[in-house]
């Protein structure tokens, strides 16, 4: 079979030296350029070079301003992804003072910001956000539209309480409220399409924007569909396939190829960004593009058409095999853009109408018809957490520059990851709290989403629901866990060829249960590949591949963490080898109380940076255990020789002082993203540390020997 290219080469990133924004920023003007010559070839083929109407210029100019990037010739889109909830995932305990044990006060997002990546402007005079003056700034300039769309993913992070009543067709009438999760949050507003931003004069696509706004937590709740769609077709509802699609001929039999679950360019441009920005924490939907297809109820009359070699729509003859249905055997159609190793991707589920709206027991999650499914082609586990999407309340406003009030009630992808950005947002607020005012970082966030879940779906991870369902509640405990160190949760460094290891005591009240993740950097595709090759392609995207394992002490027996297997994406999960995840999770679901177990985490190959290939660097990550005595907080396995180590004073100007440590251990200052600051040998039991060149903030310095390894925070003031 002949091959057929995909031609990446519009948005591949070459990034042989992507080591900051200005690096970034270069990259993304390079491909926004190629972009827009082929965006000219494509619409010379597609329609001509002579005159055009008003309405075909209208159609060319919203095509350029959501291109999504070039999979061969064919251009992709991006489109949106479209008071239970509240309850549902335990919102009202961060909200609510003295619902959280060792938690004071209550946390409606003052102090935090929002970044809304979305179809068009938040419309700010919507009462939705008149609680408080000033909390919607759109960036975009003023000749943008407002969107329903973009003001509804926003009233879902931070509206006002709005109680509502909508009356149905039928006359039947229901209530409900259309409160977001951070009241008293600020929110900036981005179209997710190229524009021009107010003082520039060359425009900037989404990846650029990121790069500008330097968000610490946002919102992306769009995507583009990379099988099946639904689409009107000269007036009438037909079925469009976004894959390739080559009719059998006389000599050739037919072929087709898609990008569902496929790692492309653009997952390579968002784990680039968090890479070189490891406190952007990036939330986006996986779509709404499960059971789009022939098979859809209803699909058998629809005509269905492909996309010939020329960008013209083409009809499937009555003998043509028709592509399979997104997602047909369960899993498989999350599309290019929500399959990034380094952000956290959102599912949808029905709401939980019972229990008081409350989850009980994993068989109150219901899986959301529409919500797209997972793996990564590699077996990567996405999506990352799930969160109630259907039937929710939220403002809306006309889709022009005037803008007005309405509300509405929506169903989609992009109403369950808003949940999930304004939930991380609250645990940065009480982070900040806890923590001298510092930024949790992505590894931090995603590990707190994923070790708190709730458990849906089948045990362990899938693809359906990712890590479970996501628990508020429970991540604000954690957090408590870890300011009072009743629960081992740091940001540590895995050294090239080192093994970072922790001896733990079981509780035996709770599973004991580990959890890690860590920033990799993006895995860099071919400028040119053929559908073939990109096309359910299995070989892992990971860059660095770290390993977590528990091992029973007495009994010598070692526990593996979860994977799942992209060939056959419902079935449960496994324990094994895991070579594609940047996140593992290891748990013993019966410990024996008092035991020993020993934690290690250690890594396959070299570790890299994303920057210049071949060059070593450390790889930071953080991880959360819980089910272990409070007096048991990692010692090390070997000689006890670090258990009197001590940093004081623990809050200084300047100076602090590493006591009761070893000769000839070594000792390591890392600030809170991971970054290696300075290093030395200890050589008394007063060993002098000088932080004065640092700003002010939390600062980690690691302690090692030959077998141990300790980690203690001090805070320069």
């Amino acid at each position: 079979m002949k091959k057929h290219l995909l031609l990446v080469g519009t948005l591949a990133i070459s990034m042989l030296s992507a080591q900051n924004n200005e690096g970034l920023k270069r990259e993304f003007e390079r491909q926004n350029k190629e972009n827009s010559a082929k965006f000219d070839s494509y619409v010379a083929k597609k329609y001509g070079s002579t005159a055009k109407s008003a309405d075909i210029q209208k159609k060319i100019e919203e095509e350029k301003a959501n291109l999504a990037g070039f999979f061969r010739n064919k251009p992709y889109f991006y489109q949106a992804d479209d008071q239970s909830q509240i309850l549902n995932n335990n919102v009202d305990a961060l909200t609510t003072a003295g619902s959280v044990a060792g938690l004071a006060g209550a946390f409606n997002g003052e102090g935090i910001l929002y970044t809304i990546f979305d179809g068009g402007r938040i419309y700010a005079a919507h009462p939705a956000f008149s609680n408080t003056a000033g909390r919607i700034t759109n960036k975009e300039a003023d000749t943008n539209p407002y969107s329903a769309h973009s003001t509804g993913v926003a009233s879902i992070v931070g509206a006002k309480s709005s109680p509502l009543t909508a009356t149905a067709p039928d006359g039947t009438t229901s209530s409900g409220n259309a409160m977001g999760i951070a009241l008293n949050s600020t929110m900036n507003s981005y179209r997710f399409a190229t524009t021009t931003l107010p003082g520039n004069t060359a425009t900037s696509n989404v990846f650029q924007k990121i790069v500008i706004a330097q968000p610490k937590i946002s919102n992306h709740s769009y995507g583009n569909n990379a099988g099946w769609n639904i689409a009107t077709v000269s007036g009438a509802t037909a079925l469009v396939w976004n894959g390739d699609y080559y009719p059998a001929t006389a000599t050739e039999p037919y072929a087709t190829f898609d990008l569902q679950g496929t790692y492309f360019t653009n997952d390579q441009n968002y784990d680039n960004i968090v890479y070189t920005n490891p406190t952007n924490v990036i939330v986006k939907s996986a779509g709404n593009y499960f059971g789009m297809g022939p098979a859809l109820p209803g699909a058998s009359a629809a005509p269905k058409y492909y996309t010939n070699e020329n960008g013209n729509l083409t009809l499937f003859t009555a003998t043509d095999t028709l592509p399979a249905t997104n997602c047909g055997n369960g899993g498989d159609c999350i599309g290019p853009g929500s399959l990034a190793k380094n952000i956290i991707v959102v599912a949808a589920t029905e709401v939980i109408t019972t229990n008081n709206f409350r989850y009980n027991t994993s068989t109150d999650v219901v899986k959301a018809d529409y919500s797209s499914a997972g793996p990564r082609d590699d077996g990567g586990i996405k999506p990352d957490i799930a969160a109630p999407g259907s039937d929710i309340w939220m403002a809306s406003t006309a889709q022009d520059t005037i803008g007005s009030v309405a509300w509405q009630i929506n169903s989609g992808t992009s109403m369950s990851a808003p949940q999930v950005t304004g939930i991380i947002g609250l645990w940065m607020q009480i982070y900040k709290s806890m923590f001298n005012n510092a930024d949790m970082n992505a590894a931090t966030a995603k590990t707190l989403t994923v070790h708190s879940a709730y458990e849906a779906g089948t045990v362990g991870p899938d693809a359906w629901y990712g890590w479970g369902y996501i628990n508020a509640k429970k991540g604000a405990e954690l957090l408590v866990g870890k300011s009072n160190n009743t629960v081992i949760f740091n940001e540590e460094t895995l050294n090239n060829g080192s093994t970072n290891t922790k001896i733990v005591k079981a509780s035996g009240s709770e599973p004991l249960k580990v959890t890690i993740s860590w920033i990799d950097p993006e895995f860099k595709l071919p400028q040119n590949i053929s559908w073939e090759a990109a096309y359910n392609n299995r070989t892992s995207r990971l860059i660095n591949d770290l390993d977590l394992r528990i091992t029973d002490t007495t009994t010598n027996t070692v526990y593996m963490p979860w994977k799942l297997n992209p060939i056959n994406p419902t079935a449960p999960a496994i324990k094994g080898d895991n070579t594609v995840d940047n996140v593992e999770q290891v748990i013993i679901d019966a410990p024996v109380t008092g035991r020993d177990y020993k934690i290690e985490i250690f890594h396959k190959g070299t570790l890299v940076n994303n920057a210049t290939p071949g060059v070593t660097a450390p790889q930071n990550y953080s991880i959360i255990v819980t089910g272990h005595t409070a007096g048991s907080l990692g010692t090390k396995e070997g000689s006890r020789a670090l258990s009197e180590l001590a940093i004081a004073p623990s809050i200084t100007k300047d100076v602090t002082n590493i006591l009761n440590a070893p000769k000839k251990s070594t000792f390591t200052i890392y600030d809170l993203s991971g970054k290696k600051l300075q290093s030395g040998n200890i050589n008394s039991d007063k060993e002098s540390v000088d932080l004065s060149a640092y700003t002010k903030g939390i600062y980690i310095i690691e302690v090692k020997t030959d077998k141990d390894v300790v980690a203690k925070k001090v805070i320069k003031e």
